[in-house]
């Protein structure tokens, strides 16, 4: 969450410019709740008033960044011992400071707009070098990029330079994909306050070669980026994998917000949709933002934009019509959601019954309650305290679980389940990690603003743990050695050494990362890697297991793991239950570009099965 300069402005003032849209108006009001609780943490005291709220910021004492925690070396859990995490990023060598904490003005990030320091740290995984060992890629402000190779062996190594991605500056969101269809990984890498984004393409040995400008993703505008999260998919069908690019809005940096008149109408910001050329020009990029109507700011009657202050992006098929949606967590209580018809997209968001998030961060995608539909779990904030500057009970706001009831409705579920209470939300994952056959849930927290006091709960509250027990929620974080007050920001899952259990990182901001070793005794797993028919990872591809006759189908989408700066491991995971020889009754794979299905039987338990069509 950021504080927009036009919006405190007009708090400052006492009012604003006209009316908006309904949208926009919710936008504006939570936006000045921000302002509120801004003041009511001292900004006067730092050297400034809701006027200048980047300058009153920057002259505060840096906030403490939380604990770690116990980095100390422990033996391996006992054969029988519950489900746990070990933290082990030293260990595993996986060691490196996404920035260094902010200093005043000496290494803001964007002049006049410091805050966005404190909202950075990106994490993507994919295998890059095809050895079977899924790799890491981490984003840092003020430095290189750090390309972490999985050793086979529970450690990493750093590979950055012989890659050829030691490049210096300031980076955020990442994504692996296959933009060509080479067989092999390349990186899509945004930047933050520079010009433009970034395209690395596997060269097939190890090394990749930068091509963004040519190959038509580097959104070199001339305007500073605020970059956040990259999401990709199929969304035409055509079997080519396309790319969706958010920002948190801030037209016209670096510097403060320039007011109106914007530029021409066809000049939106910088949250774009960009479609692959597919077989006549693969792995080059047009950008199709407005011919596919996927717009999410469009100029409002008064001339400003509705600005959606996006984090995190999904395109992913909810609906099950196989053409991939278009969901928007964002700031303000900007939060969008686009229904693909047929490749052109329809924003429904409150019609459709999400949106309702005060603040959207983080988000995660997946089958939740296990109907079969796919769920929409959206970070926010809560927890605060009772009463600031006149502004009660932040807890009213806090996480919201979108429960996908079909006919493309969703309800909302977050408060009812337990799940609701997060205290300052960022990346999210839902994840079977115990393997007792239900999803759980887990989510980073924190913030360092200067004005937050270093011992409020919002600097040092924790991360969370809601273990899913039948249908209730329960909060295990501390018991399952999952707590954490540093200020995470991504979060990812990913086997990452191969035991046949999710393991968690955590990229923390302005420290040092968390990664957690998922220990103990589990139940039953089978994990389903879905080929497309020319050998590819089938992002997209619908995968639908069935435990026992008569049971309801249980959902895993390939790729849906696209969390707030977070690109998790594009593998269909499912949790058996207790250990049994009974085979898995039924596997059945979806291919949305084709609308091909196979259906598999009798299937052997922890495994890693391939489906090709």
């Amino acid at each position: 969450m950021l504080l927009p300069p036009r919006v405190a402005r007009a708090a400052a003032s006492g009012g604003s410019s006209g009316d908006r849209t309904r949208t926009t108006s919710r936008s504006r009001a939570f936006a000045t709740t921000k302002v509120g609780l801004a003041l009511c943490f001292g900004l006067a005291s730092c050297g400034g008033d809701a006027r200048d709220l980047g300058s009153a910021k920057a002259t505060c004492t840096p906030t403490s960044t939380g604990s770690a925690p116990d980095p100390s070396p422990l033996p391996e859990p006992a054969p029988d011992a519950d489900p746990h995490f070990r933290e082990v990023a030293e260990a595993a060598k996986v060691t490196y400071l996404e920035s260094a904490p902010l200093d005043g003005q000496s290494n803001c990030v964007i002049k006049n707009h410091c805050e966005f320091n404190h909202l950075t740290g990106a994490a993507a995984v994919g295998d890059y070098d095809n050895d079977g060992w899924p790799d890491l890629y981490v984003s840092r402000l003020f430095a290189t990029p750090v390309l972490f190779r999985n050793r086979g062996d529970g450690t990493f190594e750093d590979r950055t330079a012989e890659a050829g991605l030691a490049i210096y500056g300031s980076w955020n969101g990442a994504a692996w994909v296959d933009i060509d269809d080479d067989g092999d990984l390349d990186l899509v890498a945004q930047g933050v306050a520079i010009t433009r984004h970034f395209l690395f393409v596997n060269q097939g040995n190890g090394t990749f070669v930068e091509d963004g400008l040519a190959r038509g993703i580097a959104m070199d505008d001339g305007e500073g980026k605020l970059a956040t999260s990259v999401s990709v998919g199929d969304y035409d069908r055509d079997g080519w994998l396309d790319l969706h690019l958010a920002e948190w809005s801030m037209k016209g940096l670096p510097g403060p917000d320039p007011g109106p008149p914007f530029p021409e109408p066809t000049h939106y910001g910088h949250t774009r949709l960009y479609r692959n050329l597919g077989a006549k020009k693969p792995g080059y990029f047009e950008d199709v933002t407005i011919t596919a109507n996927a717009i999410v700011d469009p100029p409002g009657p008064d001339g400003y934009y509705q600005r959606i202050y996006t984090f995190a992006n999904a395109l992913v098929d909810f609906d099950d019509d196989d053409w991939p949606d278009l969901a928007l967590t964002g700031d303000f209580a900007t939060s969008k959601f686009l229904w693909n018809d047929g490749g052109t997209f329809v924003e429904k968001t409150l019609d459709s019954g999400v949106g309702k998030d005060a603040f959207g961060m983080g988000a995660a995608v997946a089958d939740l309650d296990g109907d079969g539909m796919l769920d929409w779990y959206v970070s926010s904030i809560s927890g605060g305290p009772a009463c600031v500057q006149g502004v009660c009970s932040m807890t009213e706001y806090g996480n919201h679980l979108y429960r996908y009831v079909g006919n493309r409705q969703f309800l909302d579920a977050g408060p009812t389940l337990g799940i609701h209470e997060g205290f300052w939300g960022w990346g999210s994952a839902m994840f079977d990690f115990d393997h007792d056959a239900d999803l759980d849930v887990a989510t980073t927290n924190g913030i360092g603003y200067p004005f937050v006091p270093p011992d409020h709960l919002f600097t040092v509250d924790p991360s969370r743990f809601w273990v899913n027990e039948g249908g209730t929620f329960v909060e295990r974080t501390e018991a399952l050695g999952f707590l954490d007050t540093r200020r995470g920001r991504g979060l990812v899952t990913f086997d990452y050494d191969r035991d046949g259990d999710l393991d968690v990182f955590v990229p923390n901001n302005a420290n040092v990362p968390a990664l957690y070793r998922n220990v103990g005794k589990h139940g039953d797993h089978l994990r389903v890697r879905v080929l497309n028919a020319r050998g590819r990872d089938a992002i997209g591809a619908k995968v639908r297991l069935r435990l026992r006759k008569g049971e309801k189908q249980r959902l895993e989408v390939i790729g849906a793991g696209t969390h707030f700066l977070g690109q998790s491991e594009s593998v269909a995971h499912f949790g058996l239950g207790a250990a049994s020889d009974e085979p898995v009754a039924e596997v059945v794979v979806r291919w949305p570009d084709s609308g091909k299905e196979k259906t598999l039987t009798a299937v052997k338990r922890n495994q890693l099965l391939v489906i090709t069509p």
